[in-house]
């Protein structure tokens, strides 16, 4: 073997071994994303949705702020660019917010079958906004999941999705997921180059004082010296792990991976969950509620087997 093929050969080996590091990246991430739906569920009851949530946004924030003022990349946005985070921001306070609604109302397994339809809404949203095209067979493994994601959602009874009975708390976490579809977009639309960790910060600072003004009268109302304190371990979770951490993760798998292959991992949320909640509780969930987060784990599988690097 020439001194070539070697050199190609452990190329090809390097590339195989950052492409693995990825899809460990992306199943990291998408554990932290399944966890926030029953951590969720157990503390949305404990505050009002809009203070958990500017909590959470204000630890994420500091978070943020230590990792640039460490990597030495702090930088001051100009008006201009003011004005691209505090749009960013408010889609991001929209989902988190609806997240913490929903949660009052719905059931983690069925508000993480909703989180699923973001792919599909996103493509659909990409494709106006910025004109990004969809493949044919990303669309069939989109609308896949999309179908397991509304049989969770109805709880597997074809007579509830027949007459659409869908619960409140499934439909405000819906107009979250809308927002949020549109967040990955608008950030292509609007990135001109910056780095993104500095975008990042900037957003979640954007939001915490969207946030602050908005919910004021909740934030200052709130009974935070008797809440629990597991509460506040719950929120300090779900924004280091699920906010900072999730979003370098996230990074990582963006430059390693295809687009698709990223956005594929979404659909095992459901069944994930179902995991969760099965250790939790002690009890299996019903065959019609797993056939369904089996179908969007399939669409995982389908899409990462048909769409190439």
């Amino acid at each position: 073997m020439s001194v070539g093929s070697n050199a190609e050969v452990q190329k090809q080996g390097s590339t195989g071994q950052e492409e693995k590091k990825a899809h460990g990246a992306m199943l990291l991430f998408i554990f932290f994303v399944s966890t926030s739906f029953p951590i969720g569920s157990a503390i949305t009851h404990a505050l009002d949705p809009t203070a958990l949530t500017f909590l959470r946004f204000l630890i994420a924030s500091g978070a943020f702020a230590a990792l640039l003022l460490i990597k030495k990349q702090w930088s001051w946005p100009g008006p201009l660019l003011c004005l691209k985070y505090f749009w960013l921001a408010t889609l991001l306070v929209v989902f988190f917010i609806t997240m913490f609604e929903g949660l009052r109302w719905g059931g983690p397994v069925s508000l993480g079958a909703v989180f699923t339809l973001i792919p599909l809404m996103t493509a659909v949203i990409a494709f106006f906004l910025i004109g990004q095209r969809t493949t044919l067979r990303l669309w069939i493994g989109l609308l896949i999941a999309a179908l397991g994601a509304v049989w969770v959602v109805f709880d597997g009874d074809v007579d509830k999705i027949i007459s659409f009975s869908v619960g409140k708390g499934e439909l405000i976490f819906l107009v979250g997921c809308f927002t949020y579809s549109a967040y990955s977009p608008f950030v292509r639309k609007y990135h001109q180059g910056e780095n993104l960790l500095v975008l990042t910060f900037w957003t979640l600072v954007a939001g915490t004082i969207i946030l602050g003004i908005y919910g004021w009268k909740e934030i200052t109302t709130s009974p935070w010296l008797e809440v629990e304190p597991y509460v506040y371990g719950a929120i300090v979770y779900l924004a280091i792990y699920n906010t900072a951490i999730s979003f370098l993760l996230l990074k990582f798998a963006s430059f390693k991976l295809p687009a698709a292959k990223v956005m594929a991992y979404t659909f095992l949320t459901p069944a994930i969950v179902l995991g969760i909640e099965s250790v939790i509780s002690g009890q299996l969930p019903e065959l019609t509620i797993l056939a369904g987060a089996g179908i969007t784990a399939l669409a995982m599988v389908f899409l990462q087997r048909s769409v190439g690097r």
